[in-house]
């Protein structure tokens, strides 16, 4: 961590330093579960003395946000495990424009063999048997997004067709399956529609299509899925907002 400078003169310093750990930890620079930095590296950090410090992780303590063991130190708890996944739902949410406005108009499932990319990203076999999910969602009467998922046969076997209209692919790994996700990756390009992708998006073939290709990891770092999905280009709007 490097030097933080505590501005707001109106708020008690170890409110503030509160406040700082639980947004580093809801921007995941703090994993959920691990031991917080030692007091004595928070008291250099913020430029406070150690008793601020512990003032401060009083307060966390008391909102049942981390958990002092003895001789350890500071622990990140479940409750504060709650806030980072309600975070992270809500990023992914932003970034696939799912809302009360948006529906699934067709849900598939499917067990496919991998190809190259997938098989080698899940470490199976070439050509071993995947799941491979689709989604055409709608916004309004007009569709969104074409989505194509692909999941080693243990996770896929348990999802139905309900899950895939009911909730978000993510949502299911956690709540469904039971996962512990950690890491997702998220890279964005513009492609051209192939004749599939075409035909569900309702636009020409060849017609530029935004594309997200997510990187899905469960807390141990294994791959758990990975997955494609198509955006009619014009139609597309990510908003962030950064609060400081």
């Amino acid at each position: 961590m490097e030097r933080v400078v505590l501005k707001n003169k109106q708020m008690p310093l170890h409110y503030q330093i509160a406040d700082y750990l639980i947004n580093m930890l809801k921007s995941s620079e703090t994993p959920v579960g691990e031991r917080l930095p030692p007091e004595e590296k928070l008291s250099n950090v913020f430029g406070v003395s150690r008793a601020t410090v512990r003032h401060a992780l009083d307060h966390l303590s008391k909102q049942g946000m981390i958990i002092k063991k003895q001789g350890k130190g500071n622990f990140w708890t479940d409750i504060s495990r709650g806030i980072r996944k309600e975070k992270q739902s809500g990023i992914n949410r932003q970034i696939f424009r799912i809302s009360e406005k948006t529906t699934v108009k067709s849900a598939g499932k499917e067990l496919v063999k991998a190809s190259a990319a997938v098989s080698q990203f899940l470490g199976l076999d070439k050509g071993a048997e995947v799941y491979k999910f689709t989604r055409l969602r709608y916004l309004g009467n007009e569709p969104l997004s074409f989505t194509i998922n692909y999941m080693p046969k243990i996770f896929g076997e348990k999802i139905l067709k309900k899950h895939l209209r009911q909730m978000m692919m993510l949502e299911i790994l956690e709540n469904v399956i039971g996962l512990e996700l950690g890491i997702i990756e998220h890279e964005v390009e513009i492609n051209r529609a192939d004749k599939l992708i075409s035909s569900h998006l309702s636009i020409a073939p060849l017609d530029p299509v935004l594309t997200v290709k997510t990187s899905v990891y469960d807390g141990k770092q294994c791959p758990v899925e990975i997955v494609w999905t198509y955006f009619v280009e014009n139609k597309y709007k990510f908003k962030v907002v950064l609060d400081k």
